[in-house]
């Protein structure tokens, strides 16, 4: 049988779907290549230039999709939570023995650092460069951070079948390692070094809930013996 002869309309809807993919492939361009400029250099030290030149594009591309440089920075911000947040969420321990869960954890927390270093670099380089007199910027970054501590308590409470208070120490204990690992790496990038960190971050952990079980263990009351009276 054969294919039907394409309508005036159809071919008028194909150059307009045509349009509309090139132009999403141009503005993802333009992201990833403001991802690692900023990350490299800095929001302030990266320019519109550097930005055509590394995505491929004429400057007309950059004010098309963002406006201005400045308009880039809420996107590239959600650009890499997104990431970032499924890093962490494939992290979290969820199975096994608590020991092993937490290594897992732990694990993966330093993959985040080792593997896609740039994603947190580029998130505390905004937040010094623009957090004092951006409200967006500065909005979406703290957004980031809960959602990455929201996905830690989440990814713990569903481990143990229910909400643990201690889930939140826990959480806001490895982000701020995650972010001291990031800055300690730029400044000493042995591999060596950022293990050391890690290994402090998987004792502080043990310590911290630890320590918290021990204070539930004390308060449980004691199992009666069949002996015992009512």
């Amino acid at each position: 049988m054969p294919r039907p002869r394409p309508t005036p309309r159809d071919r008028v809807r194909r150059p307009a779907q045509t349009r509309r993919a090139q132009g999403e492939a141009t503005r993802q361009r333009i992201l990833v290549a403001a991802i690692e400029l900023i990350a490299e250099r800095g929001f302030a030290a990266t320019s519109i230039d550097a930005l055509c030149q590394r995505a491929g594009v004429v400057r007309t591309a950059i004010y098309w999709h963002f406006g201005a440089k400045e308009g880039l920075l809420v996107p590239v911000i959600e650009q890499v939570a997104a990431t970032w947040i499924a890093e962490i969420q494939s992290a979290v321990y969820r199975e096994g023995e608590p020991i092993a869960r937490l290594d897992r954890f732990v694990g993966g927390l330093r993959r985040l650092v080792v593997e896609r270093p740039h994603m947190v670099r580029l998130l505390l380089t905004v937040a010094l460069e623009r957090s004092d007199h951006d409200p967006a910027t500065r909005d979406a970054l703290h957004a980031i951070f809960e959602r990455a501590r929201a996905a830690i308590v989440q990814g713990i409470d569903d481990s143990l079948g229910q909400p643990w208070p201690e889930s939140e120490l826990v959480a806001r204990t490895a982000l701020a390692f995650v972010s001291h690992a990031i800055v300690r790496q730029t400044i000493d990038p042995r591999p060596a070094e950022v293990g050391k960190l890690f290994d402090e971050l998987r004792t502080a952990l043990l310590l911290m809930i630890g320590a918290r079980l021990r204070e539930r263990l004390e308060a449980a009351p004691a199992p009666r013996s069949e002996g015992d009276p009512e």
